[in-house]
């Protein structure tokens, strides 16, 4: 039997523009791809040809967990005959996620499954994937022919967006990290309590706990002073920065990775933007994988609005807060952040909407955060997202060309206050001049329909959107 497919089992319709989307993807790397939208025709039974191509046709059977495709049965039959198959051929599932569905909810046929993450970025998940057919020795053809690509994709209307020979700049999410400390200092425990819990006095310097050490980037005498009312510490030594995050260290006769020590440098990273945005009138938002983001409350800057200079070098004006009165909430521009170790060394930004009542209080029902989002933002394309971000970078940076994070001491992370940009040798034709003062607009022409909480999913389309 010639296997050589790869079947897409997905929710039609909700997944179906995700679903196109990675169809033209595996096409373009010269994978076979079959999903329901590109081939059933009308009049086709339905099952039987889905199962046919299953069970004769497909050597990868990739399963799109999201919550809608969990809930429906066919898409669950596809993964029960995928499952049975599998016993003959290890392997042959690769369940991914598309949004925030809870890996423990994953039918026991693919719980136990490596699943690969789409939920933080699109392409992030496409390089998993591609690595995971590559691993299995799945073959693509050498020979590719774009307009079976073309095919997965909608028709675009004739004045649609077109490739142009101009070049463009294109301005990334990325923030470069400028420079971190010289050095982490440590400071020995003394005496036998471990994992010691973040408390209010012991979180105004980022720190983190390894062995019997506490190390971050303060001063050793910083460290012990604000652990003094509770954990007597002892200063010991410190590490070079840069040798431990480029080439690891030995703790205890314990062989630190470079993968280990990226990590727990990132930790630290993370923990001074958190206390930097917290100290700047930022308020937090908590994601569903426990990580913050931060938002400008109301009322934080004269008339909610903040000055910047766009890429262009344009003075501009950016509301990063407003307000709907039909709806009596108010939605809020905020920012999620990841440190990222490999060159160019960086800090990438998420974009996101949230919203609060009209007493400034945080929606609570993550169901009704996430259909206004949706709602409110269905329009905004990347020129509000940039001017968004350049705005909110103007806010933190305090108009320099430099974001200070402090971590004790005189000692401070600096981070770029302008994102990083590439040269692209073609563009797009969508170029325009933007007014100087962008006011957002607001889509309220819809009901906003309540669901229950019980079947309430916090799913970012928000970032996804802004890094496709």
């Amino acid at each position: 039997m010639n296997r050589s497919t790869i079947f897409l089992s997905h929710a039609a319709p909700e997944d179906n523009d995700f679903t196109d989307w990675l169809a033209a993807k595996l096409t373009l790397m010269g994978y076979t791809v079959w999903h329901d939208l590109g081939r059933l025709k009308g009049g086709d039974l339905f099952w039987s040809k889905i199962e046919a191509a299953i069970r004769n046709d497909t050597i990868r059977f990739v399963a799109i967990v999201s919550e809608v495709s969990y809930k429906k049965d066919g898409v669950r039959n596809e993964w029960a005959l995928a499952a049975t198959i599998e016993k003959t051929i290890p392997g042959f599932v690769i369940p991914i996620r598309l949004d925030g569905f809870d890996f423990n909810r994953l039918p026991i046929t693919i719980h136990q499954k490596n699943v690969i993450d789409f939920c933080c970025g699109w392409h992030h998940g496409l390089t998993q994937l591609l690595d995971t057919l590559s691993e299995a020795n799945i073959a693509n053809s050498n020979s590719v022919d774009p307009v079976m690509a073309k095919g997965w994709m909608v028709q675009s209307a004739d004045d649609a967006i077109v490739k142009t020979d101009r070049p463009e700049t294109l301005e990334s999410n990325w923030l470069p990290i400028l420079s971190l400390p010289s050095t982490m200092e440590t400071a020995k425990i003394l005496f036998s309590s471990r994992q010691i819990p973040v408390t209010s006095t012991n979180r105004l310097l980022p720190w983190f706990e390894l062995g019997d050490h506490i190390i971050g980037f303060a001063p050793g005498a910083a460290l012990v002073e604000m652990f003094k009312e509770s954990v007597p510490l002892r200063v010991v030594t410190a590490v070079d920065t840069e040798s431990f995050v480029n080439e690891g260290t030995m703790w205890n006769h314990q062989r630190i990775t470079v993968g280990d020590a990226r990590n727990r440098a990132a930790y630290l990273i993370r923990q001074a933007w958190d206390l930097a945005m917290e100290r700047t009138g930022l308020r937090p938002y908590e994601l569903s994988n426990h990580r913050l983001i931060w938002y400008v409350p109301t009322g934080l800057i004269p008339k909610d609005k903040v000055e910047f200079i766009e890429a262009s070098g344009k003075r501009r004006k950016k509301k990063l807060c407003g307000e709907s009165e039909k709806l009596n909430v108010n939605w809020h521009y905020a920012v999620s952040m990841r440190p990222v170790f490999n060159s160019p060394r960086r800090i990438e930004l998420g974009a996101h909407i949230v919203f609060t009542d009209m007493d400034g209080c945080l929606v609570q029902s993550v169901e009704r955060m996430h259909r206004l989002r949706r709602r409110f933002c269905k329009n905004w394309w990347n020129d509000r997202w940039r001017g968004f971000l350049r705005a909110f970078l103007a806010l933190v940076a305090q108009g320099g060309d430099a974001i200070l994070l402090p971590v004790g001491g005189d000692r401070s992370i600096r981070v770029g206050a302008f994102p990083l940009t590439f040269n692209a040798l073609n563009g797009l034709s969508d170029v325009v001049d933007l007014a100087e003062d962008d006011d957002v607009e607001l889509d309220e022409n819809d009901d906003l329909i309540e669901l229950p909480e019980d079947d309430a999913v916090f799913i970012d389309k928000i970032q996804e959107i802004h890094e496709r």
